[in-house]
């Protein structure tokens, strides 16, 4: 799921992996609250760099650097300082997770169907 959410930070047209995101994320446990939690106090400090990038990554974010990332933020004594990033707000308004959240919300709903 960190690596679908990863997308969303690639210096490329993300609307592109829509909807494996979508799917990836329909499939997870998790709420779409969890999920936004998750995308904001996870991925967002670890992949935010990305976008600030002249040429920044494109592809994709290689898993394992990902995982490693995560897991050492959630280890950090000043993990709870990123709280007041005022970004991790921005990419909760930004097109591409709006789309991704209507489309996960559209996705469960047709699973309950």
């Amino acid at each position: 799921m960190w690596s679908a959410l990863s997308d969303l930070f690639l210096d490329t047209d993300v609307s592109l992996s829509l909807a494996g995101r979508v799917a990836t994320l329909a499939r997870s446990p998790y709420s779409v609250e969890q999920i936004e939690a998750i995308l904001i106090d996870e991925v967002y400090p670890v992949c935010r760099a990305n976008l600030l990038q002249v040429a920044g990554e494109w592809a994709a974010f290689d898993d394992a650097w990902l995982q490693e990332r995560i897991v050492a933020l959630r280890r950090s004594p000043w993990r709870e300082l990123r709280r007041f990033d005022p970004g991790r707000r921005a990419i909760l308004a930004s097109a591409d997770w709006q789309a991704t959240r209507a489309g996960l919300i559209a996705a469960r709903l047709a699973l309950t169907a």
